[in-house]
């Protein structure tokens, strides 16, 4: 069949006022006699007394009137989270704030129980305001008509208030232990930003500078947070930053991860493949910022698509070329994202056209490295080189990655390159990271440590492509005793999974591509160089081509495949080159046979395999719409945030091809795609208090379902009583929403007889919650957003044409 371009449309929409049709019903509170509000009052006397007598043995420091106070849940109980934020503000001022919610887990008479702790910031006025709200609490003339206590809501649920250590904003507890006293260590301390956080953070690094501690040179800085590296012991951390009011959270600094690597000499087919290789690359080309270890440019084969002009580094003593042992690093990532496994370009001879080029930005230096912060590198990385070269699309690929053991948190990286992404400052970008590789030793463990390694950070960030593993590599000469490890189009040995992930973050990876395999012996496994890509090695001198793979090399791949589709659609968004790289993709027989559990399939590999012919190109029996759209998911009304508007779309359906494949099959895929604005943190188990700033869903008309029918459903109307309510269950997708919502990109499929299939052509896209409708003191209640979505139909009769009667509806020139 010919391939055809993706068709884009402008109009077959309408905005419309959303009002979510759930209702949230908080937990109630546990049964307390007035007592309780005695005890509560006591406990907050004693803190009041600290401003009272607040003494420091060095007067150098500056001090704010600020305590930090822990408080802890009864068993089987949540707090009302929110009312330490929202009843924490008045007149514009915070009395007081949350910063932190843990949770603690037991095993009670065969049942699972849960507590909370809060940390919360409290000046002296905050106290006050305490303490006024439990002396309400105890006043009968302010009990409801029901007879509940006032504030009860707040206070029931609330088993002890103690002031908190240095210790409690220690976040990282279940995988490192707190810092003896005296041991001078690296914290990556998380300061909130305030209308004077210059101020405040001066005054942190006088104290922290009067009390011997180093401060590291660079910083992040996120929606609410200044992130900073201090080394110090914690005592020394205690007498500082426990008088101020700005302390968030306290985490061990990340460390890089190794990369597993060998190499061979294929010199003799290099001469060929350059005479094969047509060189479409010009100065207005899509650049791939390879964020790696540098390259060796002059290699013959990389030498005309990365010039010195496109080499940097975040640091000028670490020089730009590849100097990582071995055969490189950045050098083995350049190759595969110019031309794939050169296995396949060497073996080949057909000729070979590259269109795009390279940038290189050095973020990892194997002999020296400053700090281990990354989040001002990659802030580097993109910066420099759109000043060197503003007007070239790009594709950013991070193969440098930290281990990462916290369950799917965002981390300070994470969230740096979600902000990046985001592009409130330079604009949209698109971020491909490699998810970090298993080291599969023994045939046994395989994939049982795949699934008990999660991938690295900061692949876990929700705006990034983050890219795994698998493989069709398993051609190998069993003579000698050996076999592949993993059978043809399984998940690869080297890739990692979001498996342990809270449940709450983002399902990783999203998509994967080859990344080689292993060989066994059947006890253990071992590299094989037939089960490996093959790629430019840096020491072209002695060795022009190197093996190389896992997940670096598949992320080389991806942003390969992310560069051609920018170079076909330059005017595409690049939510939109993102799902078109995640639309496209699908599970192998091998993947859909070892986890047959969506929720594990999209943990283990995500979305399976991208297509480029489907990510690139229509045909007349399978077409892609695209719609890319700006929606304001809240409003500020009523003294709060509110849910503002959905799309309705009335999407351009070949109805009467469709009705003419009767009981055929039609497969219809949506894909939504879109940025979230990061607001990281520890604060997760909040509701009110999400890390993205908002969510957006998607669902379609039933049928025999009306229009009006399928809005009320979607969005409550004003007059909804518990008489008129509907049922309000969706069109039955393949993963459903609970599955395939976690991030910040949705992906669901449907299948149905083609006459069926006519009449489902109305789609909503309608906002979920996050911290844009839910955080009044960022005032984003009135933000818009972008979204990409992307809407596909597919069946396997060849004779029928999809294609050209949706054409002849927009009335665009085939």
């Amino acid at each position: 069949m010919k391939n055809k371009a993706h068709i884009k449309f402008e109009g077959h929409f309408k905005e419309n006022i959303y009002k979510t049709p759930k209702r949230l019903i908080s937990d109630k509170p546990v049964a307390r006699e007035r007592s309780h509000g005695n005890y509560l009052l006591n406990k907050i006397e004693e803190i009041k007394k600290v401003f009272e007598i607040q003494v420091i043995e060095n007067s150098d420091l500056l001090i704010d009137d600020s305590v930090y106070i822990e408080f802890v849940s009864e068993w089987g109980t949540k707090f009302e989270f929110d009312k330490f934020d929202k009843d924490g503000v008045r007149k514009n001022k915070i009395l007081f704030q949350l910063l932190k919610i843990e949770e603690e887990e037991r095993i009670s008479e065969e049942k699972k129980e849960f507590r909370y702790s809060l940390l919360v910031v409290v000046n002296e006025n905050g106290v006050s305001e305490f303490i006024k709200k439990i002396k309400q609490f105890l006043d009968p003339s302010k009990d409801s008509e029901k007879g509940n206590f006032k504030n009860q809501a707040l206070l029931n649920n609330i088993k002890s208030i103690e002031i908190a250590t240095l210790k409690s904003f220690w976040v990282d507890g279940l995988h490192f232990p707190f810092p003896n006293e005296n041991e001078n260590v690296w914290w990556e301390v998380w300061f909130r930003k305030s209308d004077n956080s210059i101020d405040k953070l001066n005054s942190v690094y006088n104290n922290l500078d009067i009390l011997g501690c180093q401060i590291g040179q660079s910083q992040i800085e996120l929606a609410e947070y200044i992130v900073k590296l201090v080394k110090a012991t914690s005592k020394q951390l205690s007498d500082s930053l426990l008088l101020l009011d700005n302390l968030a959270e306290l985490r061990k600094p990340q460390e890089i991860a190794n990369f597993i690597e060998s190499y061979e000499d294929k010199r003799e087919w290099l001469n060929d493949l350059k005479d094969r290789t047509e060189n479409s690359f010009n100065e207005n080309s899509v650049l791939i910022c390879l964020l790696d270890t540098g390259i060796n440019n002059k290699h013959p084969l990389l030498e005309n698509f990365v010039f010195d002009e496109n080499l940097h580094s975040h640091n000028e003593s670490w020089g730009v070329q590849d100097n990582y042992p071995n055969g490189g690093h950045g050098t083995g990532v350049a190759g595969l994202a110019l031309y794939g496994d050169l296995t396949d370009a060497l073996s080949s001879s057909e000729n070979i056209n590259i269109y795009h080029g390279l940038e290189s930005f050095k973020i990892f230096n194997n002999i020296q490295e400053d700090e281990k912060f990354d989040g001002p590198k990659f802030e580097n990385a993109v910066s420099i080189p759109l000043i060197n070269k503003p007007n070239n699309l790009r594709i950013y690929c991070l193969t440098i990655l930290r281990n990462n053991v916290f369950n799917g948190r965002p981390s300070a990286s994470s969230a740096t390159i979600d902000k990046i992404c985001f592009g409130k400052e330079l604009g949209q970008q698109l971020f491909i990271v490699s998810g970090g590789n298993v080291v599969i030793n023994k045939h046994d463990d395989y994939p049982v440590l795949n699934e008990l390694q999660s991938i690295s950070d900061p692949g876990q960030a929700y705006n990034a492509l983050t890219v795994g593993t698998y493989t069709r590599k398993d051609k190998i000469d069993i003579s000698t005793g050996y076999k592949p490890l993993v059978e043809n189009g399984a998940m690869s040995p080297s890739n990692s999974t979001s498996i342990l992930f809270d449940n709450s973050w983002p399902n990783k990876p999203d998509i994967v591509f080859e990344g080689g395999n292993r060989s066994t012996d059947g006890v253990y496994t071992s590299d094989h160089s037939e089960l490996r890509l093959l790629t430019t090695d840096s020491d072209f001198a002695n060795d022009m081509f190197i093996s190389f793979g896992d997940t670096s090399g598949a992320a080389a791949l991806a942003s390969k495949m992310a560069a051609e589709l920018r170079t076909n659609y330059p005017n595409y968004w690049v939510e939109t080159i993102r799902g078109l790289m995640v639309h496209s993709a699908d599970w192998t027989n091998a993947m859909k046979k070892n986890a047959q559990v969506k929720r594990n399939l999209l943990r283990t590999v995500g979305y399976g395999v991208p297509s480029i012919q489907k990510a690139m190109y229509s045909v007349e029996n399978s077409l892609t719409l695209i719609a890319e759209r700006e929606i304001q998911p809240y409003k500020y009304e009523k003294s709060r945030g509110q849910y503002k508007e959905y799309h309705l779309f009335n999407l351009p359906w070949p109805i009467d091809a469709l009705q003419s494949l009767e009981e055929k099959s039609v497969k219809l895929i949506v894909t939504l795609s879109y940025y979230i604005e990061p607001n990281p943190g520890s604060r997760r188990l909040a509701t009110h208090y999400s890390y993205h700033s908002h969510q957006l869903d998607f669902d379609l008309i039933k049928r025999n379902e009306t229009i009006p029918e399928f809005q009320i459903r979607i969005s409550k109307p004003e007059d909804e009583t518990k008489e008129n309510k509907p049922k309000r269950n969706g069109a039955e997708w393949e993963i459903g929403f609970n599955t395939s919502s976690k991030g910040s990109i949705r992906k669901d499929f449907i299948t149905m007889p083609g006459r069926v299939m006519s009449e489902r052509n109305t789609l909503a896209v309608f906002p979920k919650n996050g911290w844009y409708k839910n955080l009044k003191r960022q005032n984003k209640f009135n933000e818009k957003v972008r979204y990409s979505l992307i809407v596909s139909l597919e069946t396997e009769e060849n004779e029928i044409d999809l294609y050209t009667p949706v054409m002849n509806q927009l009335t665009i020139p085939l």
